[in-house]
């Protein structure tokens, strides 16, 4: 039992985490907005903010390898801090999606595309 649990946790651990549909992940933002101040009592509230975070986590590691590689890179976090996006930029660049796209764009790349908006490269 022991071996199946430890198989069954070192293959969730080595999958890449897959970034949500922004079609589900709006309905799911919509949902929680619905419950006003009590959204915060939500797991699903949690749960999604944890989505966010991957998502985010995914596009660091994708940054420094790009980087390391010497590559180009899609955006260019300033180097104090961590590059921040407020829930309403995001929010609204899930919204901004066309609504027919919406259930073949994934999370990760609207995140993407918020930070590229924000933290472009400069051209050398």
């Amino acid at each position: 039992m022991r071996f199946t649990v430890g198989v069954l946790l070192a293959l969730l651990l080595a999958a890449p985490a897959q970034a949500q549909d922004v079609e589900h992940f709006l309905k799911r933002v919509d949902r929680l907005l619905a419950r006003g101040p009590f959204a915060l009592f939500s797991r699903d509230f949690y749960r999604m903010k944890a989505e966010v975070e991957r998502d985010g986590d995914a596009l660091k590691l994708e940054y420094a390898r790009e980087k390391a590689a010497g590559r180009p890179t899609a955006f260019c976090p300033p180097a104090k801090g961590k590059p921040r996006v407020s829930k309403d930029e995001y929010v609204a660049a899930l919204r901004a999606v066309p609504p027919a796209r919406r259930a073949t764009t994934d999370t990760r790349d609207v995140l993407r595309s918020v930070l590229e908006r924000k933290y472009p490269c400069q051209k050398a």
